[in-house]
């Protein structure tokens, strides 16, 4: 027994040493900024298993990166000017896409601006959340669309990516290229880009046919869905196609027929009485809510007049976060007084305030 007692000791405090250990690296490619790294793939190498990797806003992309760690990546968010009182500085934390091997498995991505760029998972246990994929060309947002690609392992081309979280993410495309399992969709709005049109047949969602995906609470903007065998639940289809055989269907909104009415969908729906739409002082993003007596609230599975549930990507489990801030501390208010003196010293006044989880 105190043989056993003394290994649960040391095996926990050297659980509590490997967590101190861990470390937060500051990533800044503003001139005269004295940072760790000035590139995402200089702070991955830099970096341990286990680090946080700050991307600070910038007008300048901090590039790609192949990561083999685990790593946390946390970015400033996006559309920050539209969405004001969020961070005193309103740039984003661009970037030129990720690539994610063997090695990484446990790896979170939020926050970041990838313009049109994407990621690429070749391994098991990612979580990619609150990120905006689309990119801006001329005056059109959705320009430029990244994709999430799915893979084999990069050790095996054997094993699929397993267990991968795809959530609150602003207008990207899925490919889950092999036969994954435990892939969660969820909160996001997915679509193609703009240029293919709203009746395009590009796909915004595909699947391979021996994958099961978990899709919730999305909207899809534009573009085909392709799944079997998976669950779709509480999603509004704006336009759009879909295929697949074996999937289930419950409480989604569609604008034709393409899941039908029974289980709670809904078929036939106009569009523009789902949603605000777009208007003075509605953000780019904050189109997508629900209006007032949108056939969309309270149309969620399970909800309840005590507790309602809604279609669409601001309600479920895991709501939309408007403009994909982490759930951490953020300076959205700087003051410093202009002038002071030995006897006035500088006053600072600073605000800060924490994103939902």
């Amino acid at each position: 027994m105190r043989r056993a007692s003394t290994l649960l000791a040391l095996t926990c405090a050297l659980l509590i040493s490997q967590t101190s250990l861990a470390k937060i690296w500051r990533v800044n490619n503003n001139s005269g900024v004295n940072a760790d790294f000035t590139t995402l793939q200089a702070a991955h190498d830099g970096a341990t298993a286990g680090d946080t990797l700050h991307i600070e806003g910038s007008p300048n992309p901090y590039g790609g990166a192949s990561f083999n760690k685990k790593l946390t990546v946390l970015g400033t968010g996006y559309f920050l000017e539209e969405n004001l009182n969020l961070q005193a500085l309103q740039q984003s934390s661009k970037v030129q896409g990720i690539t994610l091997n063997m090695g990484s498995e446990g790896t979170l991505i939020m926050g970041l601006d990838f313009q049109g760029n994407g990621v690429s998972v070749f391994t098991d246990d990612i979580i990619i959340r609150r990120n905006k994929f689309c990119g801006t060309y001329s005056t059109t947002q959705d320009y430029y669309i990244g994709t999430i690609n799915l893979h084999y392992h990069s050790n095996n081309g054997a094993i699929a990516a397993n267990n991968i979280i795809i959530s609150q993410n602003f207008g990207v495309r899925v490919a889950i290229n092999n036969p994954s399992t435990g892939v969660l969709v969820t909160n996001n709005l997915l679509q193609v880009e703009a240029y293919h049109g709203d009746q395009t047949t590009q796909s915004c969602l595909g699947a391979h046919a021996n994958a099961i995906l978990l899709v919730q609470n999305n909207i899809i903007k534009r573009g085909k869905v392709s799944a079997n065998n998976s669950n779709f639940t509480n999603n509004i289809m704006v336009n759009g196609f879909f295929e697949g055989v074996g999937n289930l269907y419950s409480n989604n909104i569609a604008s034709g027929t393409q899941f039908g009415i029974a289980n709670g969908n809904q078929q036939n729906v106009t569009m523009t009485t789902v949603f605000v739409g777009e208007g003075t002082g509605i953000t780019y993003e904050g189109q997508w809510k629900l209006k007032a007596g949108s056939p969309a609230i309270g149309a969620g599975y399970g909800s309840t007049g005590g507790n309602p549930i809604d279609c669409g990507m601001f309600s479920g489990q895991n709501p939309y976060i408007l403009a994909g801030m982490p759930p951490m501390p953020a300076i959205y208010s700087f003051e410093v007084q202009p002038i002071g003196s030995n006897t006035d010293p500088i006053d600072v006044k600073v605000k800060v305030k924490s994103a939902g989880n």
